[in-house]
């Protein structure tokens, strides 16, 4: 499963221990956290967060975008004029990465992120609250492109 944290809840959630960071460095599942661009930059500016963000790559838990498709989802966005947010980068992120469980406190962005004329199915989901929305961090199949890791789960022969 892929998750994107804004930066206005990174001091909460990447930077001291927290129920994202223990999901992150845990055993359980494929959890990878998207972070490329400009939502990479605002991350990076918190010491501990960019500590972290070193420390999922190198255990292959950062998941990035290619700058060039990054930019071009963020112009058609902005060229639409349907975002509430001024977070066309966070929606970016989202299309061209699959994640689709954002952690965030921007209300705006929150809207924008479960708007099916934005972020298409599967819908958006925003984690807050670890202890309600907890559940958030599982592992669905093919998630941004990441298969299950367990037994259990076997490609379908066509």
């Amino acid at each position: 499963m892929c998750l994107i944290v804004d930066a206005n809840v990174a001091g909460r959630f990447l930077a001291q221990r927290s129920a994202i960071v223990d999901w992150l460095l845990g055993d359980r599942g494929s959890p990878r956290l998207v972070a490329a661009g400009k939502l990479r930059e605002e991350l990076a500016v918190l010491t501990e967060v960019r500590r972290l963000l070193v420390a999922l790559e190198r255990a292959g838990r950062l998941r990035s975008a290619e700058p060039h498709s990054l930019q071009t989802e963020e112009a058609r966005l902005r060229k639409a004029k349907r975002c509430v947010s001024n977070d066309h980068h966070i929606l970016a992120l989202a299309l061209v990465s699959g994640a689709r469980t954002l952690a965030t406190d921007d209300d705006a962005l929150a809207g924008d992120f479960k708007n099916v004329q934005l972020i298409p199915a599967p819908r958006g989901k925003i984690y807050r609250d670890p202890e309600v929305h907890g559940r958030l961090l599982g592992h669905t199949p093919m998630s941004c492109g990441i298969r299950p890791s367990g037994t259990g789960w076997r490609r379908r022969r066509r």
